[in-house]
């Protein structure tokens, strides 16, 4: 899904998108169900890749993952994420709490969210086969979403910018949600399209990360020729 978006980058922008278990070829891995036991397991992944400065992107239920990630996730300097970039979903803050158990998902109560987002191609969605492997992911990110919460006060320090479709409604009438989650800067972004609104136009989702970056490696230059 993210080679697309990988291939508009720059040269001097590293793209690497995460294959999480339950999916594509790592389908037959039991996918992950808390964030918790989510961190753990990219702390020591993604910790040898953070020599250089880096950030997170994360789409949908990984808007979440990305979030938490530029929370918790350190280089093993020190260094903190240079900006967060949550994209189809509104900020993980509960209206009320305790979070209640989750409601029974039948297989029908799937299918029909994976027909309303889209995303998912017709060759696929035509072939009960592959819908069968496809629905325990989506049952597991769902439990996952439902048993995870964070308040404005576990804000991080980078700047991040919110991205979603203008037909998505849900997360794009939300996304000024994720303001209460930074200290630093942050900004919104609305595409064309719905919830998978990058698929068609990778190329502008990609200029947009690439302009706060760069807003990044000027700030960064300044400051050094100050001192």
């Amino acid at each position: 899904m993210y080679a697309p978006l990988r291939r508009a980058m720059p040269a001097q922008i590293d793209l690497c998108p995460l294959e999480l278990p339950g999916r594509a070829a790592r389908l037959a891995e039991p996918p992950f169900t808390s964030i918790s036991a989510l961190m753990a397991v990219l702390d020591q992944v993604l910790r040898p890749l953070m020599t250089v400065p880096f950030g997170f992107f994360g789409h949908s239920v990984g808007a979440w993952a990305a979030y938490e990630s530029a929370r918790q996730l350190r280089s093993t300097d020190g260094r903190p994420a240079v900006h967060l970039f949550v994209s189809g979903r509104r900020c993980p803050e509960r209206t009320s709490t305790p979070i209640a158990p989750p409601l029974p998902r039948s297989d029908d109560d799937l299918l029909a969210i994976l027909r309303h987002f889209g995303g998912t191609p017709a060759a696929i969605m035509q072939r009960p086969e592959l819908i069968s492997a496809l629905l325990p992911t989506l049952r597991a990110d769902l439990a996952l979403v439902d048993a995870y919460s964070a308040g404005p006060g576990h804000r991080v320090a980078c700047p991040i910018t919110a991205f979603a479709g203008a037909d998505d409604l849900p997360h794009c009438c939300s996304l000024q949600s994720w303001m209460d989650f930074t200290t630093s800067v942050f900004r919104t972004c609305i595409f064309p399209g719905g919830h998978f609104y990058f698929l068609p136009t990778a190329g502008v989702l990609a200029s947009e990360i690439v302009k706060d970056l760069r807003a990044f490696t000027t700030t960064e230059r300044s400051r050094h020729e100050m001192k």
